[in-house]
């Protein structure tokens, strides 16, 4: 039986908000610095300030063991109680975005693009984000059991052969405060004339309390092999699959709560200015501090809504491997494997009132454009169960056991990993350039390495015991421990920098003119001028989406060494003095940074940062 407390949080210093430099700009909850980004140039970032998250977490669970002839069997079961509190203030900062769309095509004489900068300048942010507190609350029930028949058919060979049965109960808030969207359908819990037609909360027709229904046929069945094939202990071949169900995070599932009618997560498209962010909206006056009543639930229009699809399944996932293992001589061996991964149903928030283009769009009026109730609402977000990933690896692994005092470990793994659409990114929603496309998402995931190398070494030079005092004292019994990294690049997007589709969400990538790769065997210098051929991009029409894939290029790899120097010396039977140095980055190897991948920055495709040059530690221990 275990219970388990795990909260923490964080400090808003100072706390100050906009309003306290002279802007209109009214915070709800703790204050603090707003996030400002610039397109092309910098981000004033902001944490999220005051949280306090955690979980309350009760368990049950038993497990019993059998063993009989050639069969060794395992079966029991748990039973969990998890209760998440999210007391998150969000974005109550301000989220502000100058994109140079205040400042377009009033350049006398040209066409203009505008300028990020010149944006900021002017104090005319194109869009702002803002969200009211609220403390989220998300109790579930998980159970399972299973069962497992380790069999030995032959000295030589043995079967793994398994299967879990689990349920879990889809999370419920205390108070009820869990929405979905169904088109044409009016609340009959939610009161009030101005209640968006589609908004459904637990107690309409068909709406449970966790929204999706109680999903009861879970089986995972697993299978593995272990097999000797010649029979000398020196070849093994191993091998095993089996499917895993999943869940989402609390995150995820209680940011309905985040959104109206029970709080506000809004995208302001008609921003006046930094000083008075709030003079185009209706009255021009803040809509914070706002407040949810069920009886007569206000809206802040347009309205944001966020919600699990009533059809929503639980995320599995196809795990599969399969490794040769040998060893070539005594106390060293050599492993190659393949391991695989399919995840399927993955959860991504789809945006069901994403807006069309017309001629005469703009990025004050995206809005306007939606299909669903225009100008009353704005995004419609369902979570559906709809994303698919691949995993795909080669592993190698090299191994010399600790032998007249050194030991060496190596690994290299050669991967692809794939992704429908971006959901690693610093949202629970996940992102997508175009709503009505989805396939233009599919690509490489942000993780996505493709060749990683790690060698770990220890050499304990304990060799002079018996010589002179001298050297017995001075070199021997060091010890020096190496970690050796080498990894390919992570993949990055190149981006216009500005809206292009005017869909009020400034992620659009780029068209593909010309060859983007340069030479690879240029001089370094030319690194730092370009990482990828500039020429090669251009911007897409208005309107229209680039033919740039997510996440085509690659960013520079790293390179670097670890390195550890430690001695003990005994000073008395209980008494030990070490001494030890560490060096991060020990040959102070340059690993340069993503270039800029936003077409319209003056340092479009360059490298200006670069990682940790080399650190030393040095230290002394006393043990008694």
């Amino acid at each position: 039986m275990t219970y388990t407390r795990n909260f923490g949080g964080r400090l808003s210093t100072p706390q100050l908000s906009l309003g306290d430099f002279g802007s209109s700009f009214n915070v709800q909850g703790t204050p603090s610095l707003p996030q400002i980004t610039v397109t092309g140039y910098f981000t004033l970032s902001q944490a999220i300030s005051g949280p306090v998250a955690g979980t309350n977490f009760y368990s049950v669970r038993d497990q019993v063991s059998y063993t009989r002839g050639r069969h060794s069997l395992k079966f029991g079961g748990e039973l969990s109680l998890n209760k998440d509190i999210q007391q998150t203030l969000l974005n109550n900062y301000g989220v502000f975005s100058f994109s140079g769309a205040k400042t377009a095509n009033t350049k006398l004489g040209a066409a203009y693009s505008g300028n990020g900068l010149a944006d900021f300048v002017l104090g005319v942010p194109v869009t702002m984000n803002q969200d009211a507190p609220i403390t989220a609350l998300d109790n579930f029930w998980t159970g399972a059991v299973f069962v497992q028949d380790d069999y030995r058919i032959h000295p030589r060979l043995t079967l793994n052969l398994g299967l879990r049965y689990e349920i879990q109960t889809p999370p419920t808030d205390p108070f009820d405060r869990e929405s979905t969207f169904e088109a044409g359908v009016q609340s009959r819990i939610l009161k009030g004339a101005n209640v968006p037609t589609g908004l459904l909360v637990p107690g309409d027709p068909g709406i449970t309390r966790g929204i999706v229904g109680l999903q009861k046929l879970h089986f995972s069945p697993r299978v593995g092999l272990a097999w000797d094939p010649f029979g000398d202990g020196k070849t093994s071949l191993r091998a095993g699959a089996g499917i895993f169900y999943g869940s989402i995070s609390g995150n995820e599932w209680n940011s309905t709560s985040n959104y109206q009618p029970f709080a506000v997560r809004e995208q302001f498209n008609t921003v006046q200015s930094l000083t008075n962010p709030y003079g185009l909206l209706p009255g021009g006056v803040s809509p914070f501090p706002y407040s949810y009543n069920p009886a007569s639930p206000g809206f802040i229009f347009p309205a944001a809504i966020y919600g699990m699809a009533p059809n929503f399944k639980w995320p599995y996932t196809y795990q599969f491997n399969f490794s040769l293992q040998r060893q070539i001589v005594k106390n060293f061996t050599v492993t190659a494997a393949y391991v695989g991964s399919l995840g399927r149903r993955l959860p991504f928030a789809e945006d069901l009132n994403y807006p069309f283009y017309n001629s005469t769009a703009t990025s004050s009026n995206v809005n306007n454009r939606r299909p669903i109730e225009p100008g009353i609402l704005s995004n419609i977000y369902s979570v559906q169960s709809v994303m698919n990933t691949a995993y795909h690896a080669l592993q190698i692994t090299a191994e010399k056991r600790m032998a007249n005092h050194f030991m060496v470990k190596g690994f290299y793994t050669f991967s692809k990993d794939l992704e429908d659409v971006e959901l690693d990114n610093n949202t629970t929603n996940g992102s997508a350039e175009d709503y009505h496309n989805l396939a233009l998402d599919r690509g490489r995931s942000d993780n996505d390495r493709r060749h990683v190398m790690v060698t770990s070494l220890i050499w304990d030079m304990d060799y002079f015991g018996k010589s002179s005092p001298v050297v017995s004292n001075v070199i021997n019994g060091w010890e020096i421990s190496a970690i050796v990294t080498l990894e390919s690049g992570l993949p990055f997007n190149v981006t216009r920098g500005t809206d292009v589709n005017l869909d009020g969400n400034n992620n659009d990538r780029v068209n593909v003119v010309g060859d983007p790769y340069l030479d690879p065997h240029r001089s370094r210098s030319d690194v730092s001028n370009a990482w990828f051929n500039t020429a090669a991009f251009a911007a897409p029409a208005a309107g229209t989406d680039g033919n740039l894939g997510r996440n085509v290029l690659t960013a520079p790899g790293v390179r670097n060494v670890d390195l550890g120097l430690f001695r003990n010396f005994k000073i008395r039977e209980r008494v030990t003095l070490q001494a030890r140095g560490e060096l991060t980055n020990a040959f102070n190897l340059v690993n340069l940074s993503a270039p800029t991948g936003t077409l319209s920055s003056a340092a479009f495709g360059t490298i200006r940062t670069a990682g940790a040059t080399r650190q030393v530690q040095l230290g002394l221990r006393l043990t008694f």
